[in-house]
């Protein structure tokens, strides 16, 4: 070793000022209850000639044997300033 290296040693030696802690804890717990009847009628007539705004959500669910369910839920909204559109899914089994 050379003695240069032990100087060098000393000096980095100094006591650290400032600095921070950090701790993080993480705790999830979700749960879902969906209870449901639907209801639907439907009666329309539309005649569209669109210039602007549009939203469109499609989706679709598919359940096969025993025990299963399969449901999905799309929304679109436009207005004449803005268009959005999201889809919500659920799939069970047991």
């Amino acid at each position: 070793m050379i003695i240069s290296d032990l100087n060098y040693l000393e000096n980095t030696s100094e006591e650290v000022i400032g600095g921070a802690t950090f701790t993080a804890n993480k705790n999830v717990n979700i749960v879902v209850n969906v209870n449901e009847k639907i209801n639907i009628t439907k009666n329309i007539t539309s005649y569209v000639s669109l210039t602007g705004n549009v939203a469109t959500a499609e989706s679709g669910a598919t359940a096969f044997g025993n025990n299963t369910l399969a449901e999905s839920f799309g929304f679109a909204n436009a207005d004449p300033y803005s268009s959005s559109s999201n889809a919500f899914a659920v799939a069970a089994s047991s």
